[in-house]
């Protein structure tokens, strides 16, 4: 008997051990490791086209309309409810985790006082859903809590923040070490659960008068929360998928996205590892360009907030609970929020860049900055642009603008020739995911993609052909019978199901062989404008080839679609056609509706590039670290041969620098929370983008063409300052008319094509 009693007693102390062992491990390390509080005396909001107070209108729908993500993602019954999250206190302390100076010092954005959106004063980008299954309010993330920056000052003795919306972030929203947001956060969960004063004060917030009415199930839900947070696949520490330190203002967005989906959502086999952190990028004009995903691989507006959504938390049915295929009219029904999916891409259309506030930072040298504005165009702008499109190609690619004005050309940079960091391109275009478990097949992915490319196709040609006759027409070239052709052919937008206009290529092809007689007498008699020739040329080979092939092509393509191995951005843009159609199906949407959503008529097929886009740069100024990965703390640095940059350098804190133009590179004395970053480190390299030499320069001195990365000539100190002061004051183009008002898609006449106009 006494040996079974010390039997018991030790099995007791080990329990204890182990109990106490877990409350310091996951209550009391993070509870005494939360960041320092950056200090500020008075918020500073840019009128960036919402006015300069906190409480407009755009800035309070872009910071607090919920998309339908949770926490832990994916989640429905054992979500992160709203009123959780704001009653919660901190694991060791009745304060509130959500205190508005806790998560500051976590680097998230807290506006000074509470608003009508935002009562509880929660983070910017911290709304929420109401969940119908469940009956309570969810705590959703919104691409705000990413995509808002702030920069802080010291001006006369007074702590200034200034609001950078549509900016980078600066939280580690994503990281798992002691003292973390997301630690931290479970710490105060688990304490809660298991402190019954704690659970009790937590229960008559939550609850209100009728507690303890409810209580079991109060618990129930919370210890179902605690499990799925703590056994998140992707951020389990044993699966090593995330081997590069993310860090403050970085995470691997493409890759957490896609583990999310296909990881989270489907199979663990298809987790992948990530290892190449990425700055947030800046979000205004974005909606000008022609491809709108860092990486240059989404051209739809729509289908890349879905994916983004979906990164986030937003739920999407793929299997049943034991893993087998759901019914086919029930797969890829998501709690991903289309309408407000448009409420938020429709404001963030009225943002603009953020204007250098000489009142904060000082008064720009305005010779220097003409000095700069040369060198910008000498040796920037032929990559960074902005490049408007013509009247044609605003047609081909978004038909739905009103004009060519707002549609801007990015040019995909291979990682090759620009020589940056090349983790993140190379990785995006390298993974592969099976989707078969959902019980998608080869068929029904190529009768979702057809209409789609052969839409494509249709439009491209038109494009070409209107391109060939206006080339001809500048040169005083007969026309011939192409401009009838142009003139009646059809339009490849009235219907969601198209075929292909044969009998209009049959007729381009054909008018072709009669001008080539022509051109060819012509040429005779006059010299050719060589560049024009050339460009006739090259729109003449691509009509003359898919006409003969494309069809062939096409077919081809979508026959090659291997379901069990499909590239992330091939995943991502299945995933996100299905999910679409599923919305249209069930809400009844019309096809008009459809492509307005959709963002301008803008078809959803994808571009896999292992590149970067060189975006434009107006406001730059205000978003460093640079580079896509943030290796690179100032514009100064930018400008100097990469071995001249700073190898590592203290990532976290926002103090600014307005001289160099980047944040401030050492911890201060208060000891701030932040990350050490290692450009040492594959996936936080800050190579290429080098101004080290031209051609003929590189020629002499190594006898061999540029290496990869070297884009210009070795700029002189005093070139690097003008170019940095000028940035400080860029202008990418004429700003959006202030009357500019998008179209609510989801009202109005059903049938109407139209999706935008300018007053």
């Amino acid at each position: 008997m006494a040996k079974w009693i010390r039997r018991l007693l030790a099995s007791v102390l080990v329990l204890g051990a182990l109990a106490t062992g877990a409350f310091v491990l996951y209550v009391g390390l993070p509870a005494h490791s939360v960041p320092d509080l950056e200090p500020v005396d008075r918020y500073v909001y840019l009128n960036q086209g919402w006015t300069e107070s906190v409480d407009s209108p755009g800035r309070q729908t872009y910071y607090y309309t919920g998309q339908g993500a949770t926490l832990p993602q994916g989640a429905t019954h054992d979500a992160l409810r709203y009123d959780w999250f704001v009653h919660l206190e901190m694991p060791l302390g009745k304060k509130r985790f959500a205190d508005p100076d806790h998560m500051r010092a976590w680097r998230f954005l807290v506006d000074p006082e509470p608003t009508a959106a935002n009562p509880h004063q929660l983070p910017v980008g911290f709304a929420r859903h109401f969940e119908p299954t469940v009956g309570e309010y969810m705590l959703d993330l919104t691409c705000a809590a990413c995509h808002s920056g702030e920069i802080h000052y010291k001006r006369d003795g007074e702590h200034l923040a200034v609001r950078i919306d549509g900016g980078q972030a600066m939280h580690d929203f994503a990281g798992v070490e002691r003292g973390s947001f997301a630690s931290t956060l479970l710490a105060s969960l688990i304490s809660t659960r298991y402190n019954p004063m704690k659970f009790d004060r937590f229960g008559r917030n939550v609850i209100g008068d009728s507690y303890p009415q409810g209580k079991t199930e109060l618990k129930r839900n919370l210890s179902a929360t605690i499990k799925r947070l703590m056994s998140s696949g992707q951020n389990n520490p044993l699966r090593h998928l995330y081997p590069v330190e993310e860090g403050y203002g970085r995470t691997d967005a493409l890759s957490r996205i896609a583990n999310t989906v296909f990881g989270d959502h489907l199979v663990a086999a298809n987790y992948q590892v990530g290892d190449a952190p990425v700055s947030y990028p800046y979000v205004w004009n974005i909606w000008k360009f022609d491809w709108v995903q860092y990486n240059g691989s989404v051209r739809q507006p729509l289908s890349r907030n879905i994916g983004e959504s979906l990164g986030v938390g937003a739920r999407v049915l793929l299997t049943d609970d034991y893993g087998r295929p759901l019914p086919p009219e029930q797969r890829f029904s998501s709690s991903t929020s289309i309408p407000n999916l448009q409420t938020i891409e429709h404001t963030l259309q009225t943002l603009q860049p953020p204007r250098w506030p000489e009142a904060v930072f000082g008064d720009v040298d305005a010779d220097n900055a003409e000095a700069g504005k040369a060198l910008f165009e000498q040796h920037c702008q032929g990559c960074h642009g902005p490049h408007v499109a013509s009247p044609a190609r605003q047609q081909a690619n978004a038909p739905g603008k009103p004009s060519a004005s707002m549609e801007w050309l990015i040019e995909v940079i291979p990682v090759e020739h620009i020589g940056t960091d090349p983790a993140a391109a190379t990785g995006f275009v390298e993974r592969r995911y099976d989707l078969t478990p959902t019980g998608l097949t080869q068929r029904e992915v190529a009768a979702a993609l057809r209409p789609l490319n052969v839409r494509y196709l249709s439009r491209e040609m038109r494009y070409h052909l209107s391109e060939l006759i206006d080339l001809r027409a500048k040169g005083g070239h007969a026309v011939g019978a192409l401009s009838d052709v142009l003139q009646h052919y059809p339009n490849p937008d009235t219907a969601r199901d198209i075929e292909l206009p044969r009998r209009s290529f049959a007729a381009i092809d054909s008018a072709l062989d009669e001008l080539s007689v022509a051109q060819t007498q012509h040429s005779r008699q006059n010299p050719p404008d060589a560049q024009r020739s050339c460009d006739q040329a090259c729109h003449e080979q691509w009509l003359r080839w898919h006409i003969q092939f494309g069809e062939q092509h096409l077919e081809d393509s979508l026959a090659a679609i291997d379901v069990s191995s499909v590239s992330e951005g091939e995943g991502l843009n299945i995933l996100g056609i299905m999910i679409k159609q599923k919305y249209y199906r069930d809400n009844n949407i019309s096809y008009a509706q459809q492509t307005c959503l959709e963002g301008f008529g803008t078809i959803d097929l994808p571009q896999q590039v292992a590149g970067y886009k060189p975006r434009p740069l107006e406001g730059v100024w205000a978003t460093p670290p640079f580079l896509h990965n943030g290796s690179v703390p100032s514009l100064y640095e930018m400008l100097l041969p990469p071995e001249q940059r700073t190898r590592r350098f203290f990532v976290g804190r926002r103090d600014f620098d307005p001289v160099h133009v980047g944040y401030v590179t050492e911890p201060s004395a208060r000891g701030e929370g932040g990350f050490w970053l290692d450009t040492s480190i594959a996936g936080n390299r800050n190579t290429g983008h080098a101004f080290s030499a031209t051609a003929n320069e590189w020629a002499e001195r190594h006898d061999q063409p540029l290496p990869p990365g070297v884009i210009g000539p070795l700029l002189s100190d005093k070139e690097r300052w003008s170019l940095v002061e000028y940035l400080k004051v860029h202008r990418d183009a004429a700003p959006t008319n202030v009357n500019y008002t998008p179209h609510d898609c989801l009202s109005g006449d059903r049938d109407t094509l139209t999706v935008a106009r300018s007053n």
